[in-house]
């Protein structure tokens, strides 16, 4: 039988701006997104056949957050695609969760959205990326972009996935996420109860000149709006941060998304891995991993077995 396997790598804000919330209760966003390398991400995995489709999920940690079978984003998001193509999915589909979840890097989208490549895929559809992107917007705000798996722009409320204008260089990046789980909608509930002084706008991103350069660009003239209501809630982000600061090689330091998650740009990889080493004995309960932030590079894989 023939199996497929996908990663669904961990999507990362450089910055992350969020307008008021709306009538709707969706709130403007303007972020750049990149993505992990293989080293921070899920593997989903296929094997076509049967009558029926059969969805396990294996890993450690808690996994109560992922959410029961009607409202999984990878079985809606293989919904989605019956619902598309007229095909039904039937076989034994697979979710290997390695990432954190409820940390800020958007794991369940991700999932969604290599659930859409790998299904696309399995099946023959040859269904094209603007389509997957379309099929992914009804399933959540991070979904659309990480269905590019590129450096993207994610503006509206998610929905509007723009190509970034400028050069976005591969990064050496350490992922940190301290054990507790973040959930997004008391983070975004936290925002909308601060005072806001600056007013929301859509900003270009930085220039890239070289990595320093572009890190101090984002110390200076970016943020993550939702940083502040996150430390309100989870005093671990500002101990993750505060110790991920004080790394003397590191050019830029903020927390993804809604957090836990914190991240560190570095200037090589060696810099990258000499900082995972010294902090993992440090921080044995944190999930923690060294990687590449840049393009994602979905690639279904059929095996034979």
């Amino acid at each position: 039988p023939l199996m497929f396997s996908i990663h669904a790598p961990a999507k990362v804000n450089l910055y992350l701006h969020v307008g008021p919330a709306r009538a709707d209760g969706r709130h403007q966003l303007d972020s750049l997104v990149v993505f992990a390398d293989a080293r921070a991400a899920d593997v989903i995995s296929f094997f076509p056949g049967g009558e029926r489709l059969e969805f396990h999920v294996t890993g450690k940690g808690d996994l109560t957050h992922i959410g029961d079978d009607q409202d999984n984003l990878v079985l809606r998001a293989v919904r989605a695609i019956e619902h598309h193509s007229g095909k039904q999915v039937t076989g034994i589909l697979t979710l290997s969760k390695h990432l954190p979840i409820a940390a800020g890097i958007g794991g369940g989208s991700a999932d969604a959205a290599a659930t859409l490549h790998l299904v696309n895929s399995a099946l023959g559809l040859n269904l094209t990326v603007d389509t997957l992107e379309e099929l992914a917007r009804p399933l959540g705000g991070d979904v659309p972009a990480c269905v590019r798996g590129a450096p993207v722009l994610m503006r509206g409320d998610g929905d509007r996935v723009e190509p970034v204008g400028s050069d976005v260089p591969v990064l050496s990046a350490l992922l940190v996420c301290s054990p507790t789980a973040c959930p997004t909608a008391p983070v975004f509930r936290q925002f909308d109860q601060q005072e806001r002084s600056s007013k929301f706008v859509e900003t270009p991103p930085p220039d890239f000149a070289s990595v320093v350069k572009y890190a101090g660009a984002l110390a200076r003239e970016y943020r993550n709006d939702l940083q502040i209501p996150a430390l309100t809630l989870h005093s671990e982000i500002k101990d993750t941060l505060a110790r991920l600061q004080s790394i003397d090689t590191a050019r830029f330091v903020a927390m993804s998304g809604s957090g836990a998650t914190c991240f560190a740009i570095f200037e090589t990889p060696e810099d990258a891995d000499q900082a995972l080493a010294d902090l993992r004995t440090e921080f044995p309960d944190h999930w923690m991993v060294s990687t590449l932030l840049g393009k994602a590079g979905f690639n279904p894989v059929g095996f034979n077995l």
